[in-house]
């Protein structure tokens, strides 16, 4: 059986969670992407499922799970993704990954170093960066 979660918050770029037991959880808002970008109404617009173990963000279409608030997830800044990207600050993250055939969020974990791209992944979103500059070039003035 699963604590049951009594309160839910953000705060400090986290979300946090309060379980029946009086323990408090929380993870890097990044971890989450579509909260991450969220409004804070957005945010708010949630509701407890699944005897209060889980929550659900309808609009936003994201649910969590209890249990993923007890490993601690990190952030680095810090990796070849977001060092690539952050080269093009005008390039929307989730029109680039719908050109590249990736899901926004992964493209965003990647970019936020919670999750580390493999090889496959990699070529794809370095292929995405030298289509897109192709076809720039090729743009006629």
């Amino acid at each position: 059986m699963y604590p049951k979660i009594e309160r839910l918050w953000f705060a400090d770029n986290r979300i946090w969670i309060a379980v029946e037991d009086g323990r408090q959880y929380s993870q890097p808002l990044e971890v989450y992407p579509a909260l991450f970008y969220a409004t804070p109404e957005e945010r708010n617009d949630f509701y407890l499922w699944s005897d209060n173990t889980s929550i659900r963000w309808e609009k936003l279409d994201e649910d969590i799970h209890v249990t993923e608030f007890f490993e601690d997830e990190t952030v680095n800044y810090d990796n070849e993704v977001n060092l690539l990207l952050s080269r093009f600050p005008w390039l929307d993250m989730k029109e680039f990954a719908e050109y590249i055939g990736m899901h926004w969020t992964k493209l965003a974990r990647f970019r936020f170093g919670v999750w580390t791209p493999g090889a496959e992944s990699l070529a794809q979103i370095k292929n995405g960066i030298k289509a897109i500059a192709n076809e720039m070039s090729a743009a006629v003035i």
